[in-house]
């Protein structure tokens, strides 16, 4: 007897919509405009990839009225051939026999849990919104020249502020997920041009991937249960120091940078 292998769960994310699909779904997520809804694989005519973008047609009752299109657009080209793929393998075993009906009229909408979280583009943009304001003020209020050189201090700080929270991140996981989470040897699977790529088996079976640059064909990480492609591999004391003071060291350059920035801003406007 054949069986067909088991789809992974698969994500496309684009400027404006995340579409999701995977083993066991009878419906393709989609996410957009801060909504989610469901659409069952009966309701799709037809799916196209166009380089990085990908359309789901929907069914319609007549022939001769347009469908209703679902559009992500500038998406991974490689994540939407694989993904259009994917979706196309299901669509004939569910294809929908007897009178054709409007794909639109079988999408359900998911309740609203939790508020959507900011994405890093809106943190980003605000950042940036924010130190322009900054400068500006100071340089009508003060002196024109700071327009140019507060950039330079505030990029600094968001450099320390990057590596601060990169390398405190990864230092709490080192430190956290050995001690409570699950500690599995991960086999090397391939290598990239920068890294090598291990995988590793849940305890549900589910499979996941870990990047790291050094190790060998084994290597021991912990992953956390509740989310298991969160992972870490083991580091050594000599790791985690050095994690600790360049993680103080970026903390330094966010506090300079900010330090500075704040104090031009309150001599223009108590100057």
């Amino acid at each position: 007897m054949t069986t067909t292998p088991a789809l992974p769960s698969l994500v496309l994310r684009g400027s404006s919509a995340i579409a999701r699909f995977g083993d066991g779904l009878n419906y393709v997520q989609w996410e957009q405009g801060g909504r989610v809804t469901r659409i069952p694989l009966d309701a799709i005519e037809a799916v196209r990839s166009l380089d990085r973008s990908f359309e789901v047609v929907l069914t319609t009752a007549e022939a001769d009225r347009p469908p209703a299109v679902y559009a992500v657009h500038d998406a991974s080209a490689a994540a939407v051939t694989a993904f259009c793929a994917a979706l196309e393998a299901r669509l004939p075993e569910t294809a929908a026999k007897g009178p054709r009906v409007d794909g639109e009229d079988l999408i359900t909408e998911v309740p609203a849990g939790h508020p959507r979280r900011p994405s890093k583009r809106d943190l980003v943009v605000a950042v940036v919104a924010v130190f322009a304001m900054i400068d500006v003020a100071v340089a009508v209020l003060r002196e024109p020249a700071w327009v140019i050189a507060l950039p330079f201090f505030q990029l600094f700080a968001c450099a320390g502020a990057f590596m601060a929270l990169t390398l405190g991140r990864g230092l709490y996981e080192a430190l956290r997920l050995p001690k409570h989470g699950i500690t599995v040897m991960a086999e090397l699977d391939h290598y990239t041009d920068k890294s090598k790529v291990y995988r590793y088996v849940d305890q549900d079976g589910g499979l996941h991937f870990y990047r790291e640059p050094t190790g060998g064909q084994q290597l021991e990480l912990s992953y956390d249960p509740r989310n298991p492609s969160r992972a870490s591999a083991r580091q050594s004391l000599y790791g985690q120091v050095m994690m600790a003071l360049m993680a103080v060291v970026g903390l330094g350059m966010a506090c300079g940078g900010l330090g500075v920035t704040g104090y031009q801003l309150f001599i223009a406007l108590h100057g």
